[in-house]
This record gives C-alpha cells, sequence and structure tokens, in this order.
C-alpha cells in the first residue's frame, strides 16, 4: 500500500475495498473495537504478570494497557456521541485462532499480541484513508482519532516483539517467522465484516 509502512512485514495485505465493507455499518465497527480496546488492555496487564520477573518490562506492559484503556473509553465517547449504543461483543475470530495455535507459552502470547496490533494498525490507515468520505466517520477529529490509533498499534507491535526478542533472544525471530505465515493464512480466510479483524 502506497504511504503506509507496517510495524511488522505482515504477508497478506488486506486491500482497500476492505475498509468500505468495514465501513457498512459504523456503529457495530465502533462497538467491536472498544470491546477489542477493552480485551487488548486486559491483555497487557495479564502479560505484565507473567513478566513480574522484569520490572522494566512490567511497568512497560502496565503503560500499554494504560493506552489501550484510555483507547476504550475515547471509542465508548465516540459511540455516545453519535448516538449508538455499545453493541454486545461478537467475538473476535481471527484473534482466537491464533491463540488456537500457540504452543510456545509467553514467547507465542507476545508474538501474537505483536501481530494484532500490527494487522489493527495496517486496517486503521485504510479506514482513515477510506473514511474522509463516509458521512458519520468522515469528520477531521474522528479521523485524527484514527490515525492516532493507528500510531499507537504500530508502538504497541514494535514493543510487543522487542519484548520477546529481549526474553527469548533468536528464538524469538524464528518463531515469528513461523508466526507471519499463520497469521497470513487466518486472516486470508476469515470473511470481511464491520470490524478491524
Amino acid at each position: 500500500m502506497i504511504g503506509f509502512k507496517p510495524p511488522l512485514a505482515l504477508r497478506a495485505e488486506t486491500p482497500p475495498a476492505w475498509a468500505e465493507a468495514a465501513l457498512a455499518d459504523p456503529a457495530a465497527l465502533l462497538s467491536d473495537h472498544a470491546h477489542n480496546e477493552k480485551k487488548a488492555a486486559l491483555n497487557a496487564l495479564n502479560l505484565s504478570q507473567s513478566c513480574a520477573d522484569s520490572p522494566r518490562a512490567s511497568v512497560l506492559l502496565a503503560r500499554l494497557a494504560e493506552e489501550e484503556l484510555n483507547h476504550y473509553r475515547r471509542v465508548l465517547e465516540a459511540l455516545l456521541g453519535f448516538g449508538w449504543p455499545l453493541q454486545p461483543d461478537r467475538g473476535n475470530a481471527y484473534a482466537k485462532a491464533l491463540h488456537g495455535l500457540a504452543a510456545k507459552g509467553l514467547l507465542d502470547r507476545l508474538l501474537i499480541a505483536a501481530l494484532i496490533e500490527a494487522r489493527s494498525c495496517e486496517r486503521l490507515w485504510l479506514l482513515g484513508q477510506a473514511g474522509s468520505s463516509h458521512l458519520e466517520l468522515g469528520s477531521a477529529p474522528w479521523l485524527a482519532f484514527l490515525l492516532e490509533l493507528e500510531r499507537c498499534e504500530a508502538g504497541h507491535a514494535l514493543s510487543y516483539r522487542s519484548l520477546a526478542g529481549e526474553r527469548f533472544g533468536q528464538e524469538a525471530e524464528a518463531r515469528l517467522d513461523w508466526w507471519l505465515d499463520r497469521e497470513a493464512e487466518v486472516i486470508l480466510a476469515l470473511p470481511w465484516r464491520s470490524a478491524v479483524h
């Protein structure tokens, strides 16, 4: 995609047409993203506990959780501003499929988090590109928020990858290579819907 550089070298590029499909139901899209931000905050907190032997890693992950929780609140506020209720959590088949492939404990949990953040970054960028022509989500403040989210997701992806490397050395890079193939297979197998994943 011209103008976009993903934080990880994802092996399946999302086509721009995906964004129009995702924007078909903006209320569902925002609700789903609120649930994802909440889950990302909880995941970062759980990982912080799993990395308790490293105070620096624990603090980094706690900060990450704080950012995710802030995003959760702001997406809820956006829903409120549009007059849309938070819809029930429809689940995330993408994350579920990735976690179903995990076999290496903490290493896989860190790498899965990195991949989810990288894919979110890519798709938020696409939404920002398509959103300017969208009635509800085309306002300048909303597009600025999408850009902020995209940049944060990129930073989170790199943080998770870095933590994996610090703790597991060369094994982390070899495992990431394996995971990049698996992530591509998972994302290509899933139908498009009004959700980031």
